[in-house]
């Protein structure tokens, strides 16, 4: 044993190497003050590897600031990572800071569980140009009277991919998708052939973000932005031209017949078993990696309009902590959406780079000469709206895809289906908005 130095204090100093602090010197182990500790949730929405990438950059983060000491916890998936932030939160022991859905901002509202960024904010020009940095249809759902709730990380908008091959092989352009609905309709009807659909757009699990991009298409919103959590448009005539079109590309066999899932469809795609398919473009690494054929990726088509809800989540800050914490979660979050970092996440994973300062460094500018497709979800920014956001959100969440799926798999009428529907989201809502 080295002379000075017990075996515990070894041990501990092992410890904290391992996870990521570095041994510094075991002599001067006991004279250093100890790293404020942070506990740091956060989930993964998309397909691939990406919460080792994710840990990947707390290890970095640590081995820089060796004041602070960021513990991962890798919550699952959206849904599950919010439960296990939710039951955190009841518990009296809520994470120093969370990744969660940019839309679960009026459920940690309801819960009481956050605080705005805006006294971080004050008296600090780093984080106040941070914020002017962002694109302004990710700050959209960040905010809310007048306050910053949460900081924008790996944002998206679901884009169209297309098999690049699959067109060649029936006569259409590769270079040129198709633009409307019409034409997404003959263009699937054309790649659709034995073993392959024509076109893919998931009903399930993120089925509602799907329904809320095709109503935006057809002249419509989901929801009320300045409705404060509290106004959801499901029964609407843009919203039942949404749900026909999705029933129609079933009955005339260009989509599969049974409601599609969102986890599948970039598999799907990748594997060729799925021409045109609809996705976040944070699946853009997963079908990169594992297609075997030149494929592209396009705005989705409109009916009288282009648009989508943008999607993705952000960071929030939870009440309770000393101020020593909040400054050591500030810092951990503002070195985590820096420009570089932003579009380091947007290379390794497909996610849009949150801060227009990202695309303007080289490392970006050489990745979007190599993969051109990663700027469509950027592009697309400019008619996308802020997604759907209310309180309780999970089982109003809910709601809307069982009346989507009461409608597509022709359970009921579609003007009953959103009928009943929008009766279901108004009872969940009435204890928050009465």
């Amino acid at each position: 044993m080295t002379r000075g130095i017990s075996r515990r204090q070894f041990l501990k100093a092992l410890a904290l190497a391992h996870a990521g602090v570095g041994l510094g010197g075991l002599r001067g182990l006991q004279a250093r003050p100890q790293p404020v500790r942070l506990d740091f949730f956060y989930p993964v929405g998309v397909a691939g590897p990406l919460a080792r990438i994710i840990e990947q950059y707390v290890r970095e983060f640590n081995e820089q600031h060796p004041n602070i000491l960021v513990t991962p916890i890798f919550g699952g998936t959206y849904a599950e990572n919010q439960t296990k932030v939710v039951a955190a939160v009841k518990a009296g022991d809520p994470p120093d800071t969370a990744i969660l859905l940019s839309v679960d901002l009026f459920t940690m509202l309801g819960l009481e569980a956050i605080e705005p960024f805006d006294s971080l904010l004050e008296g600090d020009p780093e984080g106040q140009a941070m914020l002017a940095d962002f694109f302004p249809a990710f700050m959209a759902n960040s905010t809310f009277d007048g306050k910053v709730w949460s900081i924008p990380f790996q944002r998206s908008t679901p884009i169209m991919y297309y098999n690049k091959e699959a067109f060649r092989e029936v006569g259409l352009d590769p270079e040129r998708p198709p633009e409307t609905w019409d034409e997404l309709l003959a263009f699937g009807k054309k790649l659709a052939k034995a073993g392959r659909r024509g076109v893919q757009i998931p009903e399930e699990t993120w089925g509602i973000w799907m329904l809320e991009g095709l109503t935006i298409q057809a002249g419509g919103m989901l929801w009320d932005p300045a409705g404060r959590g509290c106004v959801v448009k499901l029964n609407t005539e843009e919203t039942a031209t949404a749900i026909r079109f999705l029933m129609r590309l079933k009955e005339e066999g260009v989509s599969p017949p049974d409601l599609t899932r969102w986890r599948t469809t970039p598999n799907d795609f990748a594997t060729g078993a799925v021409a045109i398919a609809y996705h976040s473009t944070g699946s853009l690494g997963f079908i990169r990696r594992n297609a075997r054929f030149a494929f592209g990726t396009a705005f989705q088509a409109k009916k009288v309009r282009f648009g989508v809800p943008t999607g993705g989540a952000n960071f929030y800050l939870f009440k309770g902590q000393a101020p020593a914490k909040r400054e050591a979660t500030w810092t951990f979050i503002k070195w985590m959406t820096t420009p570089e970092m932003a579009a380091r996440w947007s290379i390794d994973s497909g996610y849009v780079a949150t801060r227009r300062s990202a695309w303007e460094l080289p490392r970006m500018r050489d990745y979007v000469a190599e993969v051109p497709q990663a700027v469509t979800a950027r592009d697309q920014l400019e008619y996308a709206k802020p997604e759907l956001s209310t309180y309780n959100r999970p089982e109003v969440h809910v709601a809307v895809e069982r009346a989507m799926a009461d409608a597509i798999l022709k359970r009921k009428p579609v003007p009953q289906a959103l009928a009943d529907g929008q009766q279901r989201i108004e009872e969940i809502l009435a204890p928050f908005c009465a």
